[in-house]
Protein backbone atom coordinates (compact mmCIF):
# COMPACT_ATOMS: atom_id res chain seq x y z
CA UNK A 1 0.00 0.00 0.00
CA UNK A 2 2.79 2.43 0.90
CA UNK A 3 4.67 1.56 -2.30
CA UNK A 4 1.59 2.24 -4.43
CA UNK A 5 1.04 5.64 -2.76
CA UNK A 6 4.70 6.50 -3.23
CA UNK A 7 4.54 5.60 -6.93
CA UNK A 8 1.33 7.61 -7.41
CA UNK A 9 2.84 10.62 -5.66
CA UNK A 10 5.98 10.45 -7.80
CA UNK A 11 3.90 10.12 -10.98
CA UNK A 12 1.79 13.15 -10.03
CA UNK A 13 4.89 15.23 -9.30
CA UNK A 14 6.50 14.34 -12.63
CA UNK A 15 3.27 14.95 -14.56
CA UNK A 16 2.69 18.25 -12.74
CA UNK A 17 6.17 19.57 -13.51
CA UNK A 18 5.87 18.46 -17.14
CA UNK A 19 2.46 20.15 -17.47
CA UNK A 20 3.88 23.27 -15.81
CA UNK A 21 6.64 23.40 -18.42
CA UNK A 22 4.09 23.18 -21.21
CA UNK A 23 2.09 26.07 -19.75
CA UNK A 24 5.22 28.14 -19.06
CA UNK A 25 4.70 30.61 -21.88
CA UNK A 26 1.15 29.72 -22.88
CA UNK A 27 -0.05 33.33 -23.16
CA UNK A 28 2.89 34.46 -25.30
CA UNK A 29 2.62 31.37 -27.54
CA UNK A 30 -1.12 31.91 -28.05
CA UNK A 31 -0.60 35.56 -28.99
CA UNK A 32 2.23 34.72 -31.39
CA UNK A 33 -0.05 32.15 -33.06
CA UNK A 34 -2.87 34.71 -33.28
CA UNK A 35 -0.55 37.20 -35.00
CA UNK A 36 0.24 34.70 -37.77
CA UNK A 37 -3.26 35.19 -39.19
CA UNK A 38 -3.65 38.94 -38.56
CA UNK A 39 -3.56 41.56 -41.27
CA UNK A 40 -0.90 44.28 -41.18
CA UNK A 41 1.36 42.09 -39.05
CA UNK A 42 4.65 40.86 -40.50
CA UNK A 43 5.73 37.32 -39.53
CA UNK A 44 9.22 36.03 -40.34
CA UNK A 45 10.35 32.49 -39.45
CA UNK A 46 13.84 31.01 -39.66
CA UNK A 47 14.30 27.24 -39.30
CA UNK A 48 17.77 26.01 -38.40
CA UNK A 49 18.56 22.29 -38.78
CA UNK A 50 21.60 20.18 -38.02
CA UNK A 51 23.51 19.61 -41.28
CA UNK A 52 24.11 15.92 -40.66
CA UNK A 53 20.93 14.71 -38.94
CA UNK A 54 18.50 17.26 -40.43
CA UNK A 55 16.92 17.50 -36.96
CA UNK A 56 15.65 20.96 -35.97
CA UNK A 57 18.13 22.84 -33.81
CA UNK A 58 16.53 26.27 -33.58
CA UNK A 59 13.44 28.15 -34.76
CA UNK A 60 13.24 31.94 -34.75
CA UNK A 61 9.88 33.69 -35.20
CA UNK A 62 9.69 37.47 -35.44
CA UNK A 63 6.43 39.41 -35.32
CA UNK A 64 6.55 43.07 -36.40
CA UNK A 65 3.61 45.45 -36.29
CA UNK A 66 2.67 49.10 -36.14
CA UNK A 67 0.97 50.61 -33.09
CA UNK A 68 -1.03 52.75 -35.51
CA UNK A 69 -2.39 49.77 -37.48
CA UNK A 70 -2.86 47.50 -34.42
CA UNK A 71 -3.39 49.83 -31.46
CA UNK A 72 -4.32 47.13 -28.91
CA UNK A 73 -1.75 44.51 -29.89
CA UNK A 74 1.11 46.01 -27.85
CA UNK A 75 -1.09 45.97 -24.72
CA UNK A 76 -2.00 42.35 -25.44
CA UNK A 77 1.71 41.46 -25.62
CA UNK A 78 2.46 43.37 -22.42
CA UNK A 79 -0.33 41.45 -20.64
CA UNK A 80 0.94 38.12 -22.02
CA UNK A 81 4.47 38.90 -20.82
CA UNK A 82 3.08 39.85 -17.40
CA UNK A 83 1.05 36.63 -17.12
CA UNK A 84 3.96 34.40 -18.14
CA UNK A 85 6.60 36.21 -16.06
CA UNK A 86 6.49 33.82 -13.08
CA UNK A 87 7.31 30.82 -15.27
CA UNK A 88 10.40 32.47 -16.79
CA UNK A 89 13.78 31.64 -15.30
CA UNK A 90 15.38 34.81 -16.66
CA UNK A 91 13.64 38.19 -16.90
CA UNK A 92 15.03 41.48 -18.15
CA UNK A 93 12.77 44.53 -18.00
CA UNK A 94 13.30 48.24 -18.47
CA UNK A 95 11.30 51.28 -17.49
CA UNK A 96 10.49 53.63 -20.36
CA UNK A 97 8.41 56.78 -19.92
CA UNK A 98 7.28 55.51 -16.49
CA UNK A 99 6.09 52.19 -17.97
CA UNK A 100 7.77 48.84 -17.25
CA UNK A 101 8.53 47.12 -20.54
CA UNK A 102 9.61 43.51 -20.85
CA UNK A 103 12.86 43.22 -22.80
CA UNK A 104 13.72 39.54 -22.52
CA UNK A 105 12.13 36.46 -20.92
CA UNK A 106 13.65 32.96 -21.01
CA UNK A 107 11.81 29.70 -20.32
CA UNK A 108 12.91 26.06 -20.03
CA UNK A 109 10.54 23.44 -21.41
CA UNK A 110 11.87 19.90 -21.24
CA UNK A 111 15.07 19.93 -23.29
CA UNK A 112 14.10 23.13 -25.13
CA UNK A 113 15.11 26.66 -24.24
CA UNK A 114 12.66 29.34 -25.34
CA UNK A 115 13.22 33.08 -25.18
CA UNK A 116 10.97 36.02 -26.03
CA UNK A 117 12.10 39.59 -26.55
CA UNK A 118 10.15 42.79 -27.19
CA UNK A 119 11.70 45.79 -28.93
CA UNK A 120 10.40 49.25 -29.73
CA UNK A 121 12.25 49.81 -33.00
CA UNK A 122 11.13 53.44 -33.17
CA UNK A 123 13.36 54.21 -30.19
CA UNK A 124 16.32 52.41 -31.81
CA UNK A 125 15.93 53.54 -35.42
CA UNK A 126 13.96 56.79 -35.15
CA UNK A 127 13.23 58.23 -38.56
CA UNK A 128 14.69 55.34 -40.59
CA UNK A 129 11.72 54.55 -42.82
CA UNK A 130 13.33 51.44 -44.32
CA UNK A 131 13.93 49.76 -40.96
CA UNK A 132 10.47 50.78 -39.73
CA UNK A 133 8.60 49.74 -42.89
CA UNK A 134 6.81 46.79 -41.19
CA UNK A 135 6.10 48.66 -37.97
CA UNK A 136 7.84 49.84 -34.87
CA UNK A 137 7.11 46.98 -32.43
CA UNK A 138 8.97 43.70 -32.78
CA UNK A 139 8.49 40.52 -30.73
CA UNK A 140 10.95 37.69 -31.28
CA UNK A 141 10.67 34.09 -30.10
CA UNK A 142 13.77 31.87 -30.24
CA UNK A 143 13.28 28.18 -29.51
CA UNK A 144 16.38 26.00 -29.21
CA UNK A 145 15.77 22.26 -29.22
CA UNK A 146 17.84 19.76 -27.21
CA UNK A 147 19.48 22.72 -25.51
CA UNK A 148 22.47 22.01 -23.27
CA UNK A 149 23.37 25.21 -21.46
CA UNK A 150 26.86 24.00 -20.52
CA UNK A 151 27.84 23.39 -24.14
CA UNK A 152 26.30 26.65 -25.37
CA UNK A 153 27.90 28.98 -22.84
CA UNK A 154 31.21 27.41 -22.01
Amino acid sequence: MKTRNLILTAALLVTGSWAGDLLAQANLNALMKKCESMEKVSVDVIYDKDRKTKKPVKEVTTITFSKKDNPKLLDEFLNAFRKDKEAAYKVIESKTDGKVMPSFYRFAVGTSDISFSLDDLDKKFKGNEYLLRNGEIQVTKIERFDFKEESEWG
